[in-house]
């Protein structure tokens, strides 16, 4: 695209939930930009999540496709950046599972549910303790894929990409009480793998 083919409308000034109501009539600009904004971050998380490089290409792609595909489908009011990564996840899932014939039965383990009173305990003297370098290293990424699918979501979606509970509620499709139990529990899980280096 030439720079006189760029409309004078700011894209960049515009909400995520601004442009995606534009697309919906079909504005390629307003997609464009959410593009700009989001492929890096969507592609991040999908190579996490696939640990796969070239399939988190297609699966990125994919993703966007989907976004262009069924933006009718996005609803007013909904933070698009949740709408985005629940498309981004499924897309993800349904690659594992058909190249992989994975069973993800495990994924609806209720046994990993605590009362909302434990998700409050402790929390912020574990979060310090290991995530005390922004930077997350080679050896905390490596553990972070030891953790169960659901809890390396949450830890994934949190630190990494910056989503709120509220949000990860959302892209999980679970209650903000589950998303918090896993949040715990990932976060002690990690620092017993940290704690010995042999398991990493």
């Amino acid at each position: 695209m030439t720079d006189h083919d760029i409309p004078h409308t700011d894209y960049s000034q515009n909400t995520d939930e601004n442009l995606a109501e534009r697309c919906k009539s079909l504005d390629e600009y307003a997609f464009q930009e959410l593009t700009r904004r989001y492929i890096k971050p969507i592609f991040n998380f999908v190579r996490r999540y696939t640990q796969s490089e070239e399939v988190a290409e297609d699966i990125t792609q994919d993703t966007f496709f989907k976004v262009w595909k069924n933006v009718r489908q996005y609803k007013r009011g909904m933070k698009f950046r949740s709408w985005l990564y629940t498309i981004a996840r499924n897309t993800s899932l349904d690659y594992i599972k058909k190249k992989k014939a994975a069973s993800f039965s495990d994924l609806d383990d209720n046994a990993n549910d605590l009362v909302f009173s434990d998700t409050l305990q402790d929390t912020e003297p574990l979060q310090a303790e290991i995530f005390d370098n922004v930077v997350m290293t080679e050896t905390l990424s490596k553990t972070i894929r030891l953790l169960h699918p659901d809890h390396q979501t949450v830890i994934t979606l949190h630190y990494q990409e910056e989503l709120t509970f509220d949000e990860i509620s959302k892209v999980l499709n679970r209650p903000m009480n589950t998303v918090k139990s896993w949040h715990r529990r990932a976060l002690i899980h990690l620092r017993q793998l940290l704690k010995d280096d042999t398991s990493i």
